[in-house]
């Protein structure tokens, strides 16, 4: 599935189905399909208030933070959290996924995003796609995409996208 959406966003004229969307329902479903995964209830969401909407493809920003949570479930330990964190910044939106793992090795810090790369061998674990999805999602929507070091240990994969003025509500001013 992952290797089919790149091929999808590196195509030519690929048009992204965007509207005006509300980030606590995208990561409202994107809990709800992760706790029927996560049996330890591992993963936990922190949402600034009065966030604005998003001019975004729902449904890719949700497989991107599919992708990134579900990472961190699987190279993190089963019994630390991952966070799933979203914020107003300078930059736009941040739409974190941060967890306690074992983290990525500075060198390996941008070639990860790369098509078929991983950062750790794991026993049935995937082909080195997924990262670069999210990545391409994340650009495809004018933001971008970037993994930082946390300081205790772990990883932050932290997806910035833009902020664009929301129109009028119909009918004008009261």
């Amino acid at each position: 599935d992952n290797t089919l959406q790149l091929a999808r966003l590196d195509a030519p004229g690929m048009a992204l189905r965007c509207d005006w969307e509300s980030a606590e329902e995208i990561v409202g479903a994107v809990l709800a399909r992760v706790r029927r995964r996560d049996q330890g209830k591992r993963v936990h969401a922190r949402l600034e208030p009065d966030l604005p909407l998003l001019w975004c493809d729902a449904l890719l920003v949700s497989q991107l933070l599919d992708n990134l949570v579900d990472n961190a479930l699987k190279y993190s330990p089963a019994d630390s959290p991952v966070e799933l964190l979203v914020r107003r910044t300078t930059a736009g939106v941040l739409l974190a996924v941060r967890d306690r793992g074992t983290g990525v090795a500075p060198a390996w810090r941008e070639r990860i995003f790369q098509v078929f790369q991983r950062g750790h061998e794991v026993p049935g674990g995937g082909s080195g796609v997924g990262l670069a999805v999210c990545k391409a999602i994340a650009e495809a929507h004018g933001g971008s995409l970037a993994l930082r070091g946390r300081t205790r240990g772990g990883s932050s994969f932290e997806c910035t996208l833009p902020v664009r003025e929301a129109p009028a509500p119909p009918g004008g001013e009261s």
